[in-house]
């Protein structure tokens, strides 16, 4: 099997592996137990949290906090629904305050994003043609009652990367009590990652993005936000990770985590020299096949080609590829149950006709130049044979 859909999950490494097996046989316990067993589960806990914090620059406790959660789905949902939710928002005029997403966002966020529309807020959907944020568009159109922003750094996509800093910076200027949030979940471990860098109150992770477990995510929240009270939980239960996140923490997958966000770390400069050469080398080979089109972003991190095959469907295309023994995907995988088409594609500028026939490769380090030869091979059959049977 050649796995190109690492975007969508990935598989665990060895270290998270063995993480999650030490704390399912030897500290199962429930963390917030004060005997000598949940103390040991607590332990690992806030091992996990420490070493995913340094993993993003957190070293002193006035970096901010980190609060864990099932994923980045409800990471980011705690992170816009706890922010707008944090005090009595009555409306003023025609609405109840503004919320700035870009328009090609996850799911997660485009979802809540269109709630919160829904229940009197002004939504605020920053263009992004071609893969990058249009900020004219944003300086012309900010307000200064901005209550909260969420912009992904990296689009799950198109592996478009996102200038989030400038963006934050406007909508800060405007409106200096914005709270700013960034869905990092397909940047981190891809790119170097510091929440001091991006300008943002808060950060999304995901555990099974970075080669561990599903069932684990976080969400960085600066101290700033928390003093100030500008977030509160979305969660009623026992209080757990400090009453932002209610529920017993889920040890295994927590400890897998930060397993994973330790070796990532360790790694990071190879792994990212070894995505940039497999995405060049893949641009390289992709440009010379007739029929065949790379949406390529303004700034685009390499491990992420969205690839266009026009007059055949992408789930043609993704049939044919699963097949032959490949794995690629037609959108997010979050959102693969959707007979729309994908949104995010049609905020990059691609027209309907070509947004169902694009297809997703997400590649990580442990891909090689020879599964990239293998699928082309593939692809050029494939361009063929369909195209035969189209007509």
């Amino acid at each position: 099997m050649i796995y190109f859909d690492n975007s969508a999950t990935t598989a665990p490494c060895r270290e998270a592996v063995g993480a999650i097996e030490s704390a399912l046989t030897d500290n199962w316990a429930n963390p917030s137990s004060a005997h000598s067993a949940g103390v040991a589960a607590r332990r690992t806990v806030e091992d996990a949290r420490a070493k995913i914090g340094r993993s993003i620059g957190m070293m002193r406790p006035t970096d901010g906090r980190l609060f864990f959660t099932s994923g980045g789905t409800e990471a980011n949902n705690l992170a816009l629904f706890g922010v707008v939710n944090s005090k009595n928002r009555p409306v003023k005029g025609s609405y109840r305050g503004t919320v700035i997403v870009s328009d090609g966002e996850h799911a997660s966020v485009a979802a809540a994003a269109a709630k919160l529309e829904s229940e009197g807020f002004r939504v605020y959907r920053i263009p992004t043609v071609g893969g990058a944020l249009d900020l004219d568009d944003l300086a012309k159109n900010v307000t200064s009652d901005v209550i909260a922003a969420s912009v992904m750094r990296v689009n799950n996509e198109t592996g478009a990367v996102y200038d989030v800093k400038s963006a934050f910076g406007i909508i800060k200027e405007a409106s200096p009590g914005a709270v700013l949030h960034s869905d990092c979940v397909q940047a981190y471990m891809k790119m170097k990652l510091n929440v001091r860098d991006l300008g943002a109150d808060m950060i999304t992770l995901s555990a099974h993005k970075i080669f561990s477990a599903k069932g684990a995510g976080a969400l960085y929240v600066s101290n700033d936000i928390i003093k100030a009270k500008k977030i509160v939980s979305l969660l009623s239960g026992g209080g757990q990770e400090e009453g932002y996140r209610s529920g017993t923490e889920a040890v295994p997958a927590i400890a897998g985590f930060g397993a994973a966000a330790a070796a990532g770390d360790r790694e990071l400069g190879d792994r990212i020299s070894a995505c940039r050469r497999l995405g060049d080398y893949a641009l390289e080979k992709l440009s010379g096949i007739d029929g065949a089109r790379v949406n390529i972003p303004r700034e685009r991190l390499p491990n992420i080609l969205s690839l266009t095959v026009p007059g055949i469907k992408s789930e043609t295309l993704l049939n044919y590829f699963s097949g032959n023994g490949i794995c690629v995907s037609k959108s997010s995988a979050c959102s693969t149950r959707s007979r729309d088409l994908s949104p995010a594609l049609r905020a990059f500028g691609l027209p309907d006709e070509d947004i169902d026939s694009t297809v997703r490769l997400s590649f990580s380090h442990l891909n090689t130049e020879e599964e990239i030869d293998v699928f082309c091979g593939v692809l050029t059959r494939g361009i063929a044979t369909l195209t035969k049977i189209r007509k």
